[in-house]
């Protein structure tokens, strides 16, 4: 099993389907990990900010599996927003990132969804370059 299919089989078992929102939030916790140098699970805080409502509320279970924040464990909040974007700040070193997801790639994603299924939008997702999915500050 190659490493996508890996992910793809991850969101499917936690979030019970595989659409875009959930592959962008997988993604960008990944990110945050790997850029902040965070121990995934408990070195690293997240807030989301995203619409109440799924499809892009999906985005936060897909922030679970990508940093290891939770709800549960206080280190992930959400706040209700219009855009998608995430701020991660590594406890250890206070450094942090933000993402905010591009709303012209995931309306691409959201397409191919719509005309084929929700792992054809997925792949999309995981498929694009970093620089094309997220604009990045730090």
């Amino acid at each position: 099993m190659t490493d996508s299919e890996e992910k793809l089989a991850l969101v499917l078992a936690f979030h019970g389907h595989i659409g875009p929102y959930v592959v962008a939030g997988l993604r960008a916790g990944e990110l945050a990990v790997r850029e902040l140098g965070a121990r995934k699970h408990f070195g690293l805080e997240a807030v989301v900010r995203c619409p109440d409502e799924p499809p892009p509320s999906c985005f936060i279970d897909g922030v679970q599996l990508g940093s290891g924040c939770t709800m549960g464990k206080r280190n992930l909040r959400h706040e209700v927003a219009d855009e998608v974007t995430a701020t991660f700040r590594n406890r250890d070193t206070g450094e942090s990132i933000s993402l905010a997801l591009s709303p012209e790639l995931m309306a691409r994603a959201v397409e191919r969804l719509r005309a084929e299924s929700d792992v054809a939008g997925g792949r999309v997702v995981l498929e694009a370059p970093e620089a094309e999915l997220f604009s990045v500050t730090r």
